[in-house]
């Protein structure tokens, strides 16, 4: 599966990705996480608020900076 992490590298953004990371580890899973935090790139993915969260191509968390718990909860579906 592949985790992508949208945001321009604040605070915020950096804690969403440690917390995809961790849920990674946990999962146990062959998941990769890629940080985007190119504007355009956002943009047309429709990201409109940061930290956001995908999950193979889909919006899962936009606004808000995910838990570990929470992102493994997506993880597993």
């Amino acid at each position: 599966m592949l985790i992508e992490v949208f945001g321009p590298g604040c605070a915020k953004c950096q804690t969403m990705e440690k917390h995809a990371k961790e849920a990674v580890e946990k999962s146990g899973g062959n998941h990769q996480v890629v940080k985007v935090s190119d504007y355009a790139a956002m943009a047309a993915r429709g990201v409109m608020s940061t930290p956001a969260l995908a999950l193979d191509g889909q919006i899962k968390v936009q606004g808000r900076v995910a838990s570990t718990d929470d992102i493994l909860t997506l993880l597993r579906g």
